[in-house]
């Protein structure tokens, strides 16, 4: 139909619409479109188009500036780009557009994650204006902080979009995985009645923002860490480079502790005798999760890595390597991808129809399109049951028939993890307040833990709640 076709058929809605909005308002009513430079998709329009379109629509006089955008809802390239594709990746792409229709304002939106990409946007010529969405999500005081000259003090956003996903894949409230207040008004943090001595074992996620957060409230607090550094879990996962936002994340959580006072002892492992003679009040067992180790015949050949220890360094896999999936979110394709950054030959098995069903649209598509560039065969719905030096022996997890997969140097294991709460089983009848949170609790993603860690610093302010 004549909505259709050529470009003007395709923009005629559009234009149509515009008109209508200006017939219906006053005249200093400010109107924008937000548009797409490259659709990303087949049969979409690509950034040659979007020019062309940006043209018309100026020619109009009837909008007021331009938003752009890029890529697609399910795509390698999504309209809200994760860490795999660095700060503002399409800015130049609209600084194009700029150039050739410099009569009407320009917005660039998609990855501007702090103030610094911002400023490199503008101060590049890409656009007139910044939008920046998640990044306020994690600090909402970030243009504050940055009129203050307080950049240390922004939270980063880690760009993991669980506060999109947890509402499309687990029909969950949007919350942001690195700021557990910013998007729970309902949620009341009163002062406390009296100051506490708050004990937190472990200092992955869940540890350090209960402990920031008893601290800002007033508490005195102390932070035991086993391992000579901060972060947990999120530390190891930020070995892989399409999370190094997450190490950017863990400074500032360091930063932060610094400036509120909280006494932190680095490879310090905590027993219950330990934590008896400590004398806290309250003491918060965050000790995160061990790798989970299937049950597998073989899983001890000497070929069997863990991922954890992949990704740190601690292990040295060969040059083709089958990545076990046992987890359905990130673990085995962070592994696989770091894999594929270290130059292996990656076989990826997992037992689910597709790979990662709990990643959502926003996200899973980098990860595919880098596993797929990088070599990666994925092997869907097999479970492996036995391990025999270099080779697989696998069962279909329907129909239970046999197969094998052979000639791999290393086999790593991506299982998750089971909780390590020993330390607050064995404080079970001491009359010591006792919390667990974290993975300690259940092995989740990191918007659990810290909302975890939230919701119990607002209980540890409330008067005469215990555990």
């Amino acid at each position: 139909d004549r909505f259709g076709g050529d470009l003007d058929g395709r923009l005629r809605l559009l234009v149509e619409i515009v008109h209508d909005i200006r017939e219906r308002t006053a005249p200093d009513f400010t109107l924008g479109i937000r548009l797409n430079v490259d659709e990303c998709v087949p049969g979409g329009y690509g950034p040659d188009d979007a020019l062309e379109m940006a043209g018309r629509l100026d020619a109009l006089g009837a909008v007021d500036y331009l938003s752009w955008v890029t890529g697609t809802n399910w795509g390698a390239l999504s309209y809200l780009q994760t860490e795999h594709w660095g700060p503002a990746p399409a800015a130049a792409a609209v600084g194009r557009i700029k150039a050739a229709v410099p009569g009407i304002p320009h917005v660039y939106a998609g990855r501007v994650i702090d103030p610094e990409v911002a400023a490199a946007t503008l101060e590049a010529g890409h656009a007139d204006v910044v939008g920046m969405a998640r990044a306020v999500i994690a600090e909402p005081e970030l243009l504050t902080k940055v009129r203050e000259d307080r950049i240390d003090d922004i939270r980063p956003c880690i760009g993991c979009n669980d506060c999109l996903h947890r509402g499309i894949v687990d029909g969950l409230r949007a919350l942001c995985a690195v700021n557990p207040r910013s998007m729970t008004p309902d949620v009341e943090y009163p002062s406390p009645p009296a100051r506490r001595d708050l004990l937190v074992i472990g200092g992955g996620p869940a540890g350090l923002e209960l402990a920031a957060l008893s601290a800002e409230a007033g508490h005195r607090v102390r932070l035991w860490e086993r391992d000579d550094h901060l972060g947990g879990q999120m530390w190891i996962a930020g070995h892989a480079a399409d999370n190094a936002s997450f190490h950017r994340f863990l400074a500032f959580q360091e930063r932060r502790l610094g400036s509120l006072g909280v006494e932190i002892a680095l490879g310090r492992e905590a027993t219950a005798a330990g934590v008896r003679d400590a004398g806290a009040d309250v003491v918060a067992v965050a000790t995160g999760a061990a790798p989970r180790r299937p049950a597998i015949a073989g899983v001890d050949d000497p070929t069997v890595l863990e991922g954890r220890d992949v990704l740190t360094g601690a292990a040295v896999p060969g040059d083709r390597v089958a990545v076990i999936a046992g987890e359905n979110h990130l673990q085995p394709l962070v592994v696989a991808g770091h894999l594929v950054d270290t130059g292996r030959e990656v076989t990826l098995v997992v037992p689910t129809p597709g790979p990662a069903p709990l990643v959502g649209p926003y996200s899973i598509g980098a990860w595919m399109a880098k596993l797929d560039g990088g070599g990666v065969e994925i092997v869907t719905m097999q479970q492996p049951v036995g391990i025999a030096g270099g080779t697989l022996h696998l069962a279909h997890v329907f129909s239970e028939r046999r197969s094998e997969r052979t000639g791999f140097d290393s086999i790593v294991l991506a299982c998750g993890g089971t909780p390590r709460a020993e330390l607050a089983r064995a404080l079970a009848d001491d009359p010591v307040e006792v919390h667990v949170l974290g993975d300690a609790y259940a092995p989740r993603r990191i918007t659990y833990a810290t909302h975890q860690a939230s919701e119990l610093a607002a209980v540890l302010s409330r008067p005469g709640e215990g555990p």
